[in-house]
Order: C-alpha cells, then structure tokens, then sequence
C-alpha cells in the first residue's frame, strides 16, 4: 500500500455528557476539528484505539486525494479547557491495509457551490480515474438543454484545483445560463 511508516499526531481527549471518550485532532482539521471528534468509544482506551484507525483511514484519505500528509502541528495546552486532556495518537497504514484499499474503492468529493439568493447548492461530484487524476461531473442540467452523453467537466489533481475551476464554471455558465432563462 502507502508504507510502512509510524505517524504520531497530537489530539484531545474529552469526556461527553453522555459517557462517551471522544478524541478530537483540532490542529489536523483546522476548520471542524475542535468541534467534531474524529473517534468516540465508551472509555478512554476504546477511544484511543478508535482514533489509531480513523486516524490511519483520514491520512490515508490524504493521500488518495494527491495532497501531502499534514505536519504533526502540537496543541497549544493554552486553547485547551477544563476536561480536555493532551494526547498523542500514533497509528500505521499496516493493521488497517486491507479495509483501507476497500474503504477508498469508493471514495469520492461531492463540491457545494451555494448560491444564497436560490437556497440551493450546485454540485459536482469527483472520482478518481485511473492515472490518479481526479474526473470531475456535472449532471444537473436541464431537461431541455442539449448536453453531451458525457458529463465530464475537466480532469485535476487536487481538490482546491476542483473546487476553483467548479466555481469559476458555476460563476462563467451556470448562474449565467439560469438569469438569461429569467
């Protein structure tokens, strides 16, 4: 598979209201990682060896994805409050291998363009092809409107690259196409 390798990544222990141990990587995801644990378990040791393997499937998803694996950043024990306990959650792609290349079989982006004034998203949804680019489609169009058999909007190496050119498109054609039907 990926390698061999051991990965050692600083997370927080907490536990719930309801008894549960939940394990939270904030400096790993940054946008969502103080709030939504990445493992849960009845105690702290469940929780912990959750955590190794969502941990090794989320690393190995980094790397399916083209993106390079994040920097270890440590947790400042400043931003932490009362109850959160500093932890160290090392893992390896070797236990979890098998289910691992089963899991990302079938992974895939989906990629939300709001559009606030219609309440709605558009979206576009990314697969992997066989020379490890990502296929973005577009499938939403209009029963009316012409369109070709293939809904393929263009080929890209990283998401960020995906979700700029998705947007752009949405921005240049879509919204475009929706306001000249007005």
């Amino acid at each position: 598979m990926i390698n061999s390798n051991k990965f050692v990544y600083p997370a927080f222990i907490q536990q719930e209201e309801e008894g549960m141990f939940c394990v939270y990587f904030p400096t790993l995801f940054p946008e969502h990682g103080w709030d939504f644990p990445l493992s849960q378990g009845t105690s702290k040791r469940i929780a912990i060896k959750n955590a190794q393997k969502d941990l090794a499937y989320s690393l190995a998803g980094f790397l399916y994805d083209n993106e390079d694996l994040p920097e270890p950043i440590p947790i400042q024990s400043n931003h932490l409050s009362k109850g959160m306990e500093l932890i160290e959650v090392e893992t390896s792609f070797e236990p979890y291998e098998a289910e691992i290349k089963e899991h990302l079989k079938g992974r895939h982006w989906h990629i939300c363009y709001y559009v606030e004034e219609m309440g709605e998203c558009i979206e576009a949804i990314g697969f992997k092809n066989d020379q490890g680019m990502w296929d973005i489609f577009y499938e939403d169009y209009p029963e009316e409107e012409e369109h070709p058999d293939d809904h393929l909007l263009f080929t890209v190496k990283f998401r960020t690259e995906a979700e700029e050119k998705f947007y752009q498109y949405v921005e240049e054609i879509i919204l475009k196409r929706k306001k000249d039907r007005k």
